[in-house]
């Protein structure tokens, strides 16, 4: 709201292109904030005591390819490369497929906002024997030790407002967190400052 203020305060001060600067910039602050209500209500929903996941068996390859497609125009606009690694033969998994789409994106669209033009993401399928393994690699920033443990935390707030700026954590992961436990699994995560995070979770074959 500083900014629409700012706008109603000096009408008829600003330039044309000054106005335009802060009606950009409070929109952008309106979509992030709005962005913050809707995962609210989706966390909130996901821990109520009624919220079962709808498991089926499904190609767990397909929807990962589904995932990483809708993020090839924006990765190939910031300049990061994202692939996808696919074995010949992967079991059907049990689970709820909506809701494993849903982390799917908040794990990778997290991992291109945190990797810069030139960087790299993979997504790497592992069948096993009673599991499949997917592992989300970036090139990105990384995680300091201190602060990995707390990333999956809702209430996680890096220390400064510049890590604050180049740290995952929140809502996107916390969501992520109660989704893998609704299916009996978890989220894991590894990170090397400078070299990259990779986060891993496994759903059991049907």
């Amino acid at each position: 709201t500083g900014y629409i203020e700012t706008l109603q305060l000096k009408e008829g001060h600003l330039t044309d292109s000054e106005r335009e600067e802060y009606l950009a910039i409070a929109g952008r602050q309106s979509e992030r904030l709005g962005k913050l209500v809707e995962e609210l209500f989706e966390l909130a929903r996901l821990e109520s005591r009624d919220m079962e996941p709808e498991a089926e068996p499904f190609p767990l390859p397909d929807l990962v390819q589904d995932v990483v497609q809708g993020f090839q125009l924006q990765a190939s606009d910031k300049g990061v490369e994202i692939g996808m690694n696919r074995p010949d033969e992967v079991p059907l998994v049990l689970a709820d497929i909506g809701l494993i789409q849903r982390a799917l994106q908040n794990l990778i669209g997290n991992a291109l906002k945190y990797t810069d033009e030139g960087g790299r993401i993979n997504v790497a399928i592992e069948p096993e024997a009673d599991t499949v393994t997917v592992r989300i690699e970036d090139t990105g920033c990384g995680i300091p030790d201190r602060e990995l443990e707390q990333i999956f935390d809702r209430f996680y707030q890096a220390r400064t407002n510049e890590e604050a700026a180049a740290r995952p954590g929140g809502l996107g992961l916390a969501i992520v967190k109660r989704i893998l436990e609704l299916h009996g699994s978890a989220v894991e995560a590894a990170s090397t400052v400078g070299a990259g995070t990779t986060f891993t979770f496994s759903l059991p074959v049907a």
